[in-house]
């Protein structure tokens, strides 16, 4: 019989291979992000300056 413990890491090892050939074979955005686009943003997400409304 096989170990509970070689099981449970076959089950998270191919979870893992799962996620990350998921991640890898998955669309990206369709282009890169520059800095100018982030021109005239305060928060490094892109929001606007409150004080420029």
């Amino acid at each position: 019989m096989i170990p509970m413990r070689k099981i449970y890491i076959a089950v998270v090892a191919l979870a893992l291979v799962a996620i990350v050939g998921n991640h890898l074979t998955s669309p990206s955005s369709g282009r890169a992000v520059s800095p100018e686009d982030f021109a005239g943003a305060c928060a490094p997400c892109g929001a606007p300056c409150p004080s420029k409304k």
